[in-house]
């Protein structure tokens, strides 16, 4: 062999174990969170020289052109688990986490010395790599991303078997929403308005935001729902209305109460009015013609319920009756008598 010529030693990637390889979702819009979470890690602390790492390799930001290593082929690629770990005994699950780029992140924030941001790649809370200054800047282009795991060598990543690959597609970034107006109690009236929501639900909710009493008059007031908007009496109006219904009824009971009181010697003065007339008695009894007199409906009887002031008048037609009477008597009786007389 020369004395100048060296030997690089060299191992089959392909002979290592893969671990299991979990991704929190698949799609998302620029800002989204992604959570990678790697299990059932291989023990590689028997492997011999050249030493190898297990590397992921980011490709959001070589659409923008920045890559901190230029040796993982213009994708930016971190050793998240290595055979250090491995020597020590560290086959703990990994997790990777990290937002994509979006204008709308939070600013980057100082802590002891460096400046962090949700954009930074970090493994089980470690951080590994910093992108404080493109975080907010610019979104993320929408697209499909291959997110690579492989094993690589230690001091040359570009020598690498690539054993998991998982995708993540960028959506496009959704418009903002329009801030939110406080409802000043407008859309509430107008809801009340148009029929939409009951009398009960327009106190309440406005009672809710604050609103007085006067307030909420003055409301309904505006948009014609008092009571004597809509035909019904003001509330001043319907006292007046109760105290004449008031008096009213008070009056009718006082002329009920006078009614009751004269009907009483009224009753009294009939009774006795219908009691039998001695004179009838007479008639009836000296007239052989009371069922004639009947027929020509001469009413000698009182009725049961005269009217005092017509007393009077109803003992002339009494009288009247029983000269009629006396008369038509004596008339047949003569006439008889001269029949018999004659023969």
């Amino acid at each position: 062999m020369p004395i100048l010529g060296f030997a690089w030693a060299t191992s089959d990637l392909s002979t290592l174990a893969s671990p299991d390889v979990k991704i929190s979702t698949s799609s998302g819009p620029p800002g989204t969170m992604i959570t990678i979470t790697l299990s059932n890690i291989p023990d590689i602390s028997n492997e011999t020289y050249p030493y190898h790492d297990l590397y992921i390799y980011l490709p959001f930001s070589q659409p923008f052109g920045v890559t901190p290593q230029s040796h993982c082929g213009g994708e930016d690629c971190f050793p998240i688990y290595t055979h250090d770990q491995a020597v020590n005994h560290d086959f703990a699950n990994k997790t990777v986490t990290f937002s994509l780029f979006s204008t709308v992140n939070p600013n980057p924030a100082y802590l002891n010395g460096f400046e962090n941001s949700v954009c930074d790649v970090m493994v089980n809370g470690k951080t590994v790599y910093r992108y404080s200054t493109l975080c907010n800047a610019k979104d993320q282009p929408a697209g499909t991303y291959d997110i690579k795991f492989g094993w690589a060598e230690e001091n040359a990543p570009q020598i690498n078997n690539i054993i998991k690959t998982v995708q993540f597609m960028v959506t496009s970034s959704s418009p903002p929403s329009p801030p939110k107006v406080a409802d000043n109690g407008n859309s509430i009236i107008q809801a009340y308005q148009n029929g939409q929501i009951s009398e009960s639900d327009f106190y309440n909710k406005l009672s809710s935001l604050g609103w007085s009493s006067e307030q909420i008059r003055q409301a309904l007031a505006t948009i014609g729902k008092l009571p004597h908007q809509i035909g019904a009496p003001a509330p001043e109006q319907m006292q007046q209305i109760e105290q004449g219904i008031k008096k009213e009824a008070e009056q009718a009971n006082s002329q009920l109460n006078q009614q009751t009181t004269q009907t009483i010697p009224r009753e009294q003065t009939t009774q006795q009015t219908t009691q039998p007339n001695p004179t009838e008695q007479t008639i009836s009894s000296l007239s052989p013609y009371k069922t004639s007199l009947s027929s020509q409906n001469i009413k000698v009887q009182t009725d049961k319920n005269p009217v005092p002031q017509t007393s009077s008048w109803t003992m002339i037609t009494i009288a009247s009756s029983i000269g009629a009477v006396t008369v038509i008597a004596c008339g047949f009786y003569a006439i008889k008598h001269i029949r018999k007389v004659t023969r």
